[in-house]
């Protein structure tokens, strides 16, 4: 895994229990927490793709 990916991949994880912590306050904004756990799964998602091997 190459540094730029494991990167990618703790600003994921950030964004979805930043998304998951916000939906657990009183006073939060349930869309911005939806909308940063939806980021975080497509910061994912493409870190993996990233890391796939190069077709021959």
């Amino acid at each position: 895994m190459s540094p730029i990916t494991g990167l990618a991949l703790a600003a994921a994880l950030a964004l979805v229990l930043g998304g998951l912590w916000l939906l657990q306050q009183p006073g939060g904004n349930r869309t911005k927490a939806i909308l940063m756990m939806v980021a975080g799964a497509v910061v994912a998602f493409n870190a993996w793709v990233v890391s796939l091997p190069v077709p021959a």
